[in-house]
């Protein structure tokens, strides 16, 4: 009960449905990033706000992923905790 509880007050998005519930963080843009079917365990009337919020996230990511990789040639950056509200199969 207390590890379902943290878990929501800091991830606010879950991925529960299907193949959804094992997949990994992305590391590339055209990797899938479950924004779609992710959910909020915690307030199911906060799942909209969450994945708008989530999704501007994603936006900026992929933004700076190609900024670094045009750059550098490094494509090694996760979508990373802070940019999202989602809890991946390997957090």
């Amino acid at each position: 009960m207390l590890l379902k509880v943290l878990v929501n007050m800091f991830m606010a998005l879950t991925l529960l449905a299907g193949f959804q519930n094992t997949l990994n963080r992305p590391t590339r843009p055209f990797q899938p990033n479950g924004i779609a079917h992710a959910t909020n365990t915690g307030d199911a009337t906060a799942t909209k706000a969450d994945r708008a919020t989530t999704k501007a996230k994603w936006a900026i990511w992929v933004a700076a992923w190609k900024a670094t990789y045009r750059a550098s040639g490094d494509h090694s950056t996760e979508f990373t905790t802070s940019g999202s509200g989602i809890t991946y199969a390997d957090d």
